[in-house]
């Protein structure tokens, strides 16, 4: 009983350290939102996500809103702000600003971002997984998320993208996801280089075939003691 009480205490714990870490740090620092980046600044769609190795860059516009708020899932079904960097804004006229300009902060679990203006453009980039990816959706509007080169998502157990009711195409070895609309929190994607599905395959073909080879040993082993029992007399059905 004490081994119970005392997991139960750690759990508490935990739960704990992370709801206060969601409520009140991991925001971004101002050397992260200060860092250099170049974007393409003319898109077709209203919001279009990059992925490359280890991050996601982000270019949305901005039409009569004065801010953002960012969030991701943390550990517990908690809340955690969203680490973002890189940050900048372009106004109408062409003029691009960076953080000096752009007002970023943490509050209740969010990342927060106020515009230096209500119409223009905003860039931001934040951190990626190897093969996974997860962009928080601020921005209302047609979104364009393009995968790393190499990248496929079309065989399910191995890539997907959510939410559904995009249209997928490939161009310059590149996955372009689009949607007219997204009408979801996040667009979550998990992706796979063409050689990872061979090796899939050949694993998935070699335990196969180990599985058949099972199958006929033990089905040849079987046989073989029925034989035994009859030499030996002891086939009790006849």
């Amino acid at each position: 009983m004490r081994k119970v009480w005392v997991a139960l205490a750690v759990v508490a714990l935990a739960v704990s350290a992370g709801c206060l870490g969601a409520g009140g740090g991991g925001g971004p620092s101002d050397e992260r939102l200060a860092e250099n980046a170049t974007y393409e600044w003319n898109q077709t769609v209203d919001v279009h996500v990059n992925v490359t190795d280890g991050q996601y860059a982000v270019v949305a516009g901005v039409d009569n809103k004065s801010k953002v708020r960012f969030t991701r899932r943390g550990g517990f079904g908690g809340r955690n702000p969203l680490p973002i960097s890189a940050v900048q804004f372009r106004y109408p006229n062409g003029t691009v600003v960076d953080s000096e300009d752009i007002d970023v902060s943490t509050k209740d679990a969010r990342t927060v971002v106020t515009f230096p203006q209500d119409n223009g453009t905003f860039a931001y980039t934040s951190p990626a997984g190897s093969r996974k990816a997860t962009v928080q959706v601020g921005f209302e509007g047609s979104h364009e998320l393009v995968l790393p080169p190499g990248m496929r998502v079309s065989f399910p157990v191995l890539g997907y993208v959510e939410p559904g009711g995009f249209e997928k195409s490939v161009e310059d070895n590149r996955v372009n996801v689009r949607w007219e609309s997204v009408d979801a929190r996040s667009i979550d994607t998990r992706y796979y280089l063409d050689r990872d599905l061979l090796l899939f395959g050949g694993a998935a073909a070699v335990l196969g075939l180990v599985a058949v080879l099972g199958v006929v040993y033990y089905r040849l082993r079987i046989r073989r003691l029925e034989d035994e029992r009859e030499d030996a007399g002891l086939d009790l059905e006849k």
